[in-house]
């Protein structure tokens, strides 16, 4: 069934205030972006550059920030619900209209599901087709584990946590609350550190036997791989809230704070430490042993070989800081 709320019933929503007259039995029924408007629907804008399409627009119903509110009165034929935040008002209002169609009632084990017996289930939890769950594992409550993954032994996994089909998680993993773990992700692989020997003619593996732990609330993008720490009673942790998108690779031993973000196809050297709250662009390779401070922020294709000090922002190959890397830019193109 279609959600709707009025814009009275919206404004109230997002703590904002209603600019223009709109009719009061007027409805929205979802939302959508500004530049593909769709009548009865929601969006936003969060800088000047957008005013341009809302002249183009007639009763459109948009959330704007407190210092743009300027447009509403340039543009008075919309209906604009003013906020502190735009972007953060518009995430409530999606977490109204789309959230629940996430949430997986299905309970219960399938027919083709292999669950040990030594295995602890907690209520509600659902396990679907041929999944695999070894010895000694548990699962909390409201868990659901999507078909065709496998989980080996002695993983813990919390409540409310989501793992979509096809993922693996290798033993002695620990996983946390109401988190989700997306299609292909592999959890607790074999770090990559082989030893040369010329003489021998020889590639020698280190044996890893550490683990991974994973935080609540965190969220990891298909495909990405993060693997175990190399000694037993060492893990590779990646703590609290922390989101990670697609196809990236958190190498064994590294630790990744609380709140950070990881943009795709990063790579995370061994031992790395990642900070609180750090911001990780699209591509970065962070090198092995690195450490990175609290709220850095580490801009798209940077490679990091140096530590980076709690608070700044570095860019580049090798990266630096970026007000720097921006100076050192301008002068090679004028030298060009």
């Amino acid at each position: 069934m279609t959600k709707e709320i009025s814009i009275v019933e919206l404004a109230d929503m997002v703590k904002g205030r209603i600019m223009g007259n709109p009719d009061q039995r007027t409805k929205v029924t979802g939302t959508c972006a500004i530049d593909t408007y769709v009548s009865s629907k929601v969006s936003f804008v969060r800088n000047q550059k957008y005013g341009e399409l809302l002249a183009h627009l007639h009763n459109a119903v948009v959330l704007v920030p407190e210092n743009l509110a300027g447009l509403c009165e340039k543009y008075p034929q919309n209906i604009y619900v003013v906020v502190e935040d735009a972007v953060n008002s518009l995430m409530d209002t999606q977490d109204f209209f789309y959230k629940d169609q996430f949430i997986i009632a299905q309970e219960g084990i399938s027919p083709t599901a292999k669950v040990d017996g030594s295995v602890r289930l907690g209520e509600s939890v659902y396990i679907g087709e041929n999944v695999y769950v070894g010895k000694g594992a548990f699962i909390g409550d409201r868990t659901k584990i999507l078909h065709n993954s496998c989980i080996f032994e002695n993983v813990v996994i919390g409540s409310g946590t989501y793992i979509y089909p096809g993922v693996c998680i290798y033993g002695n993993c620990q996983i946390g609350d109401d988190c989700i773990i997306h299609s292909g992700v592999r959890i607790g692989v074999d770090g990559f550190r082989f030893e040369q020997d010329i003489g021998r003619k020889a590639v020698r593996k280190m044996v890893h036997v550490g683990r991974v732990v994973i935080g609540n609330r965190v969220e990891i993008g298909g495909n990405t791989v993060i693997d175990r720490a190399t000694f037993e009673g060492d893990a590779t942790i990646i703590s609290d809230d922390v989101k990670i998108d697609n196809l990236v690779h958190v190498a064994h031993n590294a630790k990744i704070g609380a709140r950070t973000v990881v943009v795709a196809q990063t790579c995370i050297g061994g031992s790395a430490r990642i900070g609180e709250d750090v911001w990780i662009g699209i591509g970065a390779a962070i090198s092995d042993n690195v450490s990175i401070g609290n709220t850095a922020k580490v801009l798209l294709n940077a490679v990091v070989a140096y530590d980076v000090p709690e608070g700044e922002m570095v860019s580049g190959f090798y990266a630096m800081p970026h007000r720097r890397w921006k100076q050192v830019y301008k002068k090679l193109k004028e030298e060009i």
